[in-house]
């Protein structure tokens, strides 16, 4: 550690930048002149502050942020140690995610975009899962610089994100209390959707009834039925809630609200089997936009959020690393089919 200790005493002699700086840039420079490699401890806090004659607590901030960099980890029992060697990279980030459906690849892409080269991104998966979730969080723990997490919505899932360092946190999609200090770039459905409903109020009462697929158990937002609730009640009309789609369902009059894409591509399929002319015989309203449902049966009608505009935001977050507590409203798609 000799050499470590003479690099960052020559670099804070040899230029203007503060103390912890020196260390951050002495550890970086150590690695890439293969002083230090893969899996080396560093000195304790202690042993360093002696070497150096610095405060520990500038120590402590330097390993700090070479952590967050995801440069280094550390261990009870090891200690301090090098976990990346790869020092242009100036961020490691977990980025938790339902699944890759097209909406949230369109999130991915436009986030790993954003973010450019100098980030490097491991995407899991936890498919609303509540073992799978667990599992991801415990695992990742401690190991990145920052996580950015579509939670789950279920009793004691805000629990497992309390022990993660709120500045290091980003939730995303969803909203979920965690802390007050803890970032969000979140969907609004209830509000957003009554609006939409309004919008449409003289397209839906063309219609004899409203047909809903909804999944109470699954991860579809409790607050598109809540939303639907209110508006057939405020206008008195008729309305069938189904978890999925079946053949007895596709009558003349029908207009159908899918929020899982299942369910949508059913309809249109039987529809244009049996020739029902969607947007007259049948109408069709679906939740979460994507480029296929901008072309299939002359465009369907949606209920969506800018996944793009939020992986931009979310990408900004991590750049920045500034508190941002923001909702995206959902808006309305006009197309043929409503």
């Amino acid at each position: 550690m000799n050499e470590l200790v003479t690099e960052i005493k020559s670099i804070n002699q040899s230029s203007a930048i503060t103390k912890h700086e020196s260390i951050v840039k002495g550890v970086t420079l150590c690695i890439q002149e293969d002083a230090l490699n893969l899996g080396d401890t560093l000195p304790s806090v202690n042993e360093l502050s002696s070497d150096l004659g610095f405060a520990r607590e500038t120590i402590v901030k330097a390993y700090k942020e070479l952590k967050e960099k995801g440069i280094i980890e550390s261990k009870p029992g090891v200690g301090y140690f090098i976990s990346n060697n790869d020092t242009e990279l100036t961020q490691n980030i977990a980025l938790v995610l339902y699944g890759f459906q097209i909406f949230q690849q369109e999130f991915y892409n436009a986030f790993r975009k954003a973010l450019g080269d100098k980030f490097k991104v491991d995407v899991y998966f936890h498919h609303n899962n509540m073992q799978i979730y667990e599992s991801i969080l415990n695992s990742i723990a401690g190991k990145y610089g920052m996580y950015v997490v579509a939670p789950i919505q279920a009793p004691g899932a805000d629990v497992l994100l309390s022990s993660f360092n709120a500045k290091r946190l980003l939730i995303i999609d969803r909203y979920q209390f965690v802390a007050d200090n803890v970032s969000k770039i979140t969907q609004e459905f209830e509000q957003s959707l009554l609006c939409v409903f309004e919008d449409l109020k003289h397209k839906i009462e063309e219609y004899d009834n409203i047909i809903l697929y909804y999944h109470d158990h699954s991860d579809y937002p409790k607050e598109i039925f809540e939303a639907v609730k209110q508006f057939v009640i405020r206008h008195n009309l008729n309305l069938e809630v189904f978890e999925e789609y079946d053949s007895s369902h596709l009558k003349n009059g029908n207009l159908f609200f899918t929020v899982g894409d299942s369910d949508l591509w059913q309809i249109i399929k039987e529809a244009k089997d049996k020739n029902y002319r969607i947007g007259e015989d049948i109408g069709i309203l679906s939740h979460n936009d994507s480029p296929v449902k901008s072309i299939v049966e002359g465009g369907i009608t949606t209920f969506s959020t800018d996944f793009k505009v939020m992986g931009e935001m979310a990408a900004d977050f991590i750049i920045q690393r500034k508190y941002t507590n923001t909702i995206i409203p959902s808006k309305l798609i006009k197309r043929k089919s409503l």
